[in-house]
């Protein structure tokens, strides 16, 4: 079925417009919204105002904090002790008063600190690419359903304008005493089974429409319909020269950066099991004589009873685990784009029969048969069989469109391509 098929359909669909609204309750919100909206619009405005998207701007100030938070030294102490040496007024009697300053020192824990937050910098930066990609993904998909239940909706419509038209010629060839009236009441079910099928179709719509609504990131739908014709390229690429392509998925790629973090943390574990000196200097002051004594020491804690064992095999087990984790994303994403590439050759296999052979066969019965019917050489029921076969034929036909854009879709994801670009 060619692009012009869909035009004349449409076309058609609306010289008859007057017809079809007395006929097909359409839910009332789809006639708020007015215009269309292409691929191109709907991929932007998604880039453009997302919500998962928009939530990468916080995560990374978020980002930027921790980052500014692990390169800060800790803070040093003021320790403030006034003793009483005898008599029973503490203040008036001999004392001593110390002023002591304590600052606790590092060993390359800042240093190991920050490296972390960097490493997790550069793999929120790896997520973020991937929710793009799969933003751009979802509106695509929601775009192309969209596109299919409205061309089903277009053949839905021609259909039940066929059918008005052979009611129209059934009742006057029940007046003219050509045929029983049977016929005509079989022509009046026909007619009323084509206008559900129309509200079927119609909701469906309605409903891919707000699919697509929900893509782009919108509570309420700014676009009446999706513009444009669904893609006939029937042309499928060969897998051999898509599974290199896979490296450059972020969703493979990520786990590089993973190892950096996961290594990170590792160093950060080893780190803590050092212990920090404590270091002191201050002054003392001795009432009853008036000295002042200058004071100096330091603090050692004792790895005795804790040196962080736990946490660093944790650390360590995750590290070990990252390679693992590495090779099965690898498998699962060459499973994904085997079965995704099998099914756009298949939809393109099926498009190709259905629009070489299925689709002219089934017009030219049905173009017998419906003038048969008007000259009286073929009983109603012959027509519709005739309509039944040619719709289900072009219904199927864009089933198996819809499904090949769908998979080239999926495919696109798998190996990266970004559509916005």
């Amino acid at each position: 079925m060619s692009a012009p098929f869909f035009r004349r359909t449409r076309t058609l669909c609306v010289a008859i417009s007057s017809f079809l609204i007395s006929t097909i309750p359409l839910p009332a919100i789809a006639m708020e919204a007015a215009g269309e909206i292409t691929l191109s619009q709907a991929v932007e405005a998604a880039l453009a105002g997302h919500p998962r998207l928009a939530a990468f701007a916080f995560e990374r100030q978020a980002a930027e904090g921790r980052t500014l938070q692990s390169s800060r030294a800790p803070n040093p102490e003021l320790d403030f002790e006034l003793a009483n040496t005898g008599g029973s007024y503490p203040l008036l009697s001999r004392s001593e008063t110390a002023v002591t300053y304590s600052q606790p020192l590092e060993w390359e824990k800042k240093a190991v600190r920050v490296r972390r937050s960097e490493a997790e910098s550069a793999l929120l930066g790896r997520n973020q690419q991937s929710t793009r990609l799969n933003v751009i993904a979802d509106v695509m998909r929601a775009f192309v359903t969209l596109q299919g239940a409205q061309n089903r909706l277009a053949l839905v419509r021609e259909a039940q304008v066929l059918a008005a038209s052979l009611k129209g010629i059934a009742t006057e060839r029940v007046a003219a005493g050509a045929i029983s009236p049977i016929e005509e009441t079989r022509a009046a079910v026909a007619l009323s089974l084509a206008a559900a099928d129309v509200a079927r179709a119609g909701r469906t719509v309605e409903a891919a429409r707000r699919e697509l609504s929900t893509a782009i990131g919108e509570a309420n739908p700014s676009f009446a319909s999706a513009a444009g014709e669904l893609p006939e390229n029937l042309a499928v690429p060969d897998v051999g020269d898509l599974v290199p392509r896979l490296a450059g998925n972020p969703d493979l790629a990520r786990w590089d950066l993973e190892r950096a973090v996961r290594q990170a943390a590792l160093d950060v574990e080893k780190s803590l099991a050092r212990p920090d000196v404590t270091i002191r200097g201050g002054v003392k002051f001795q009432r009853e004589d008036s000295q002042f004594s200058f004071l100096a020491g330091f603090t050692v804690p004792l790895a005795i009873n804790n040196r962080n064992e736990g946490a660093i095999r944790e650390a360590q087990a995750k590290l070990s685990a990252n390679d693992l984790e590495r090779r099965e994303a690898d498998i699962r994403l060459r499973g994904q784009l085997g079965v995704r590439h099998a099914a756009m050759a298949a939809a393109a296999r099926e498009a190709s029969t259905l629009k070489g052979e299925s689709l002219a066969g089934a017009q030219n019965a049905y173009d017998a048969v419906n003038e048969g019917y008007r000259l009286g050489k073929f009983r109603y029921l012959d027509v519709l069989d005739a309509a039944r076969v040619l719709l289900e034929t072009r219904v199927r036909y864009v089933d198996a469109i819809v499904d090949l854009n769908l998979a080239r879709v999926d495919v696109e994801r798998l190996v990266a391509q970004d559509r916005s670009k």
